[in-house]
C-alpha cells in the first residue's frame, strides 16, 4: 500500500498524535516512527510503507471515512503549523 504524497503530512500528524516519536532520515528519504512496545512504522518519501505502517494507515483511512473531511483538514493544519514553527 502506498500513501499518496499529499496525505503524508496528515498521516504523520495522526501517528504523532498517538505518542509515536518521529525520526526523519533525509539522506535515504525515510521517516521512522517508534513507540515503546509497538512495532516501528516506516514510510519513505514516495509513500511506501512497511507492514506495521500499512496497518496504521488503514486505521487512519477508517477514521477519515468516519469523521469526514474535517479530520484531514485538522491534521493538515497541524502539519503546516509544525512546519512553520
Amino acid at each position: 500500500m502506498i500513501c499518496p504524497k499529499q496525505l503524508i503530512p496528515a498521516f504523520t500528524m495522526f501517528v504523532a498524535s498517538d505518542g509515536y516519536q518521529c525520526v526523519i532520515n533525509k539522506i535515504i528519504g525515510e521517516t521512522i516512527f517508534t513507540k515503546a512496545n509497538k512495532p516501528g512504522l516506516k514510510i519513505d518519501r514516495l509513500g511506501n510503507m512497511n507492514e506495521a505502517a500499512q496497518k496504521r494507515y488503514e486505521l487512519f483511512l477508517r477514521m477519515w471515512f468516519k469523521k469526514g473531511k474535517e479530520f484531514i483538514l485538522r491534521l493538515q493544519a497541524q502539519a503546516v503549523m509544525l512546519k512553520v514553527a
